[in-house]
């Protein structure tokens, strides 16, 4: 775990592209600074050839991200996948794992999600659910939340 670094994010737009799946509740990405954190929970968590995760602030969510192909319009692509201490809940069901394909347009500055689903165990494992895809909109991402730091990877600024 001394691979993954501390990152202070707010909360997600991925909340809006959440509703897409029901109401997963991405809020969790808080921005509180992080004390001593407890990390017992993530020991089970695998890199899987993701890379290293970042920690959220107060050390209830690992994030990782990596470069998928562009889209058809040229427009730079991340996956995401975010591994919660406490789960997400969608539904009656809670999941600890989410993966996410998010594109991002760099001059406009805006992102959009194209696909996300949620899995019930930790390492995209367990009983799995994907809604089917809404019409992708764009947004903007809020300043200094995971959103933003994602925007700023997938165009190179970081």
């Amino acid at each position: 775990m001394d691979a993954w670094r501390a990152e202070t994010d707010g909360t997600s737009s991925h909340s809006a592209a959440a509703c897409a799946i029901g109401a997963i509740i991405l809020g969790c990405l808080g921005g509180v600074p992080a004390q001593a954190q407890d990390m017992s929970w993530a020991k089970d968590v695998r890199e899987d050839g993701w890379g290293d995760g970042r920690v959220t602030s107060d050390g209830d969510v690992i994030i990782f991200r990596r470069p998928a192909p562009n889209g058809p319009e040229g427009y730079p692509r991340l996956q995401l996948r975010y591994e919660y201490r406490d789960g997400v809940t969608v539904g009656p069901r809670s999941y600890l794992s989410l993966l996410a394909l998010d594109e991002y347009d760099c001059k406009g500055g805006r992102l959009r999600n194209l696909r996300m689903g949620a899995f019930t165990r930790h390492n995209a494992e367990g009983d799995a659910r994907q809604d089917p895809d809404p019409a992708p909109t764009w947004s903007k991402p809020a300043p200094n939340t995971v959103d933003a730091k994602s925007l700023a990877a997938a165009c190179g600024q970081k």
